[in-house]
């Protein structure tokens, strides 16, 4: 089973970041991720807040080991075809170390900023964002079509629903071949998991937290594997692990007993500079 730190960017700056990161590698971790949005939580108007990409690139730079996940981008946020092209110079300058984490975009978060007084994020940057899921798992489909024409053929052209190319051409190709790791975050839900069946390396089980959990989404991912025809074993499943760091460990030792692909370690908020040492002593 693989392991990976999970980083919410609320209130940190770069070098709290860094930090965090470099302890990561170095205990070991295999990858580390960060969260596609556009406004801290819960004080957008008191918190810094890095950009999902931005950040990726400079670590990219700063680390030599750990795989890079963006956990998970809004498809919303970014033309698929530009998002493509980033994510192959992101691969290229890690040394093909990234992992493309995306999903169809949520409205959690932003539903309670916008109890607390705070505009949705999306309607504040302009960003046009489908209300109606279905909508944007449509948007989500085109545009993994458009992300892996974009990384596999000379020139992409493609005519859908809600995107449009003509001959793009993406230079230079991701390091990986033939492309990057795609991961797909969801509940669950029927047309998401069409998706995950259809395009994903790795599914992000979201809101997973128990072995009962895992045992209900291995039977939802065989399901919908069944009906695109694919092997359910192609798909790596992902959880969180939540807690300190002996419940994260006795989770952990829990979750691979059944079968875990990957756990993604959540540390108490501010204190992942310690939750790491602790951790490294005890693996």
């Amino acid at each position: 089973m693989q392991i990976g730190l999970h980083i919410p960017q609320d209130g940190m700056n770069y070098t709290e970041i860094k930090e965090t990161v470099l302890k990561a590698e170095e205990t070991g971790l295999s990858f580390i991720s960060f969260m596609d949005h556009l406004h801290a939580s819960p004080k957008p108007d008191q918190q810094d807040f890095l950009e999902c990409w931005t950040l990726l690139s400079a670590l990219a730079a700063d680390t030599s080991r750990v795989r890079l996940t963006p956990l998970v981008l809004n498809i919303n946020n970014r033309n698929p075809a530009l998002l493509a092209k980033m994510a192959s110079s992101l691969d290229q300058i890690s040394g093909g170390r990234l992992v493309l984490g995306i999903g169809a975009g949520g409205t959690n978060r932003a539903s309670r900023q916008k109890q607390n007084g705070f505009e949705y994020e999306f309607d504040a940057y302009g960003v046009d964002f489908p209300m109606k899921p279905s909508t944007r798992i449509e948007r989500l489909g085109e545009g993994l079509e458009i992300i892996k024409l974009m990384w596999t053929t000379e020139k992409a052209s493609y005519s859908g629903r809600h995107y449009t190319l003509r001959e793009a051409i993406c230079m230079p190709k991701p390091v990986q071949k033939p492309y990057p790791p795609i991961l797909i975050g969801s509940t669950g839900g029927a047309l998401m998991m069409k998706q995950v069946a259809k395009h994903a390396d790795i599914w992000d089980y979201m809101r997973a937290t128990t072995v009962n959990d895992l045992a209900k989404g291995r039977f939802i991912l065989k399901k919908a594997c069944s009906k695109m025809g694919r092997d359910p074993d192609d798909i790596k499943v992902s959880m969180r692990v939540t807690g300190t760091v002996d419940e994260c460990i006795e989770k952990m030792n829990r979750l691979e007993n059944e079968g875990l692909d990957q756990a993604v370690l959540v540390a108490p908020k501010g204190m992942e500079t310690s939750f790491l040492p602790e951790l490294s002593s005890k693996l």
